[in-house]
């Protein structure tokens, strides 16, 4: 049996609990605001892991503090892709532990292989255009989603007529259209459209509720252990 931190005691850490317990494994510390990595230090550094889901203003300090002291670590933030060179810069040259992604279900890996199969068929046919859109609940503090980028660039890495994404409500001949949704309780539901005169093709992904990402996120936390090095979490999901 294993000990952990869980850093974010919102919704998913709640979740990433109560997995974890119900698998014989122990909770060490719960981090959830600025004062608890003092009251709780100790606690975390006897920890094997940490399992990370936070917001995007704190997310890169909790990293660099899981870094500093070797910690392995395990995060489903998102909103903080944009420092991601120099997080795994810092990662690499300490020499530690960790996996990110933009979503923790196995379902929604399925999802991305499809996405990007389906972005490979759509090269040579270049009268559909794409849109990407995703839909999550009120409080969630990025948008477009992590889900929604990481789907974006995949389409952009298939699709030769297309060089970046934009928010925006439709797509132009160079970029993807992601358009984010905010709807009371929803765990997540994504959508990726191909549309001609002719007809409309849709793949899509819906998250019934949170504990998907959590059962995900405690496989790869318990994978991780076992497995150092630094990996984005699509890369393994299918592996474990």
């Amino acid at each position: 049996m294993a000990n952990f931190t869980i850093i974010g005691y919102g919704k998913m850490g709640k979740e990433i609990e109560k997995i974890l317990l119900g698998l014989q494994h122990s909770v060490v510390a719960v981090i959830n605001r600025e004062e608890d990595w003092e009251k709780q230090f100790d606690s975390f550094l006897s920890s094997d892991a940490a399992i990370e889901f936070s917001t995007p203003g704190s997310a890169i300090s909790n990293f660099y503090r899981c870094f500093d002291h070797q910690i392995p670590l395990i995060s489903g933030t998102t909103g903080w892709y944009g420092q991601m060179e120099q997080v795994l810069e810092k990662c690499k040259n300490s020499s530690n532990t960790f996996i990110y992604g933009s979503n923790f279900s196995i379902g929604a890996n399925i999802f991305f292989k499809m996405n990007e199969m389906l972005a490979s068929l759509m090269n040579q046919q270049e009268q559909y255009e794409v849109t990407v859109e995703e839909t999550h609940h009120i409080t969630k503090k990025d948008a477009p989603s992590g889900t929604a980028i990481t789907l974006a660039q995949s389409i952009i890495s298939q699709l030769d007529r297309k060089k970046s994404w934009q928010l925006s409500e439709s797509s132009t001949s160079e970029i993807v259209s992601i358009k984010a949704n905010r709807i009371a309780d929803i765990s997540g539901i994504h959508k990726v459209v191909y549309s001609s005169e002719e007809d409309v093709i849709e793949l899509k992904h819906t998250a019934h509720h949170r504990a998907g990402f959590a059962q995900g996120a405690v496989k790869a936390a318990l994978w991780l252990i076992q497995h150092p090095g630094i990996y984005n979490f699509k890369d393994i999901a299918l592996a474990l």
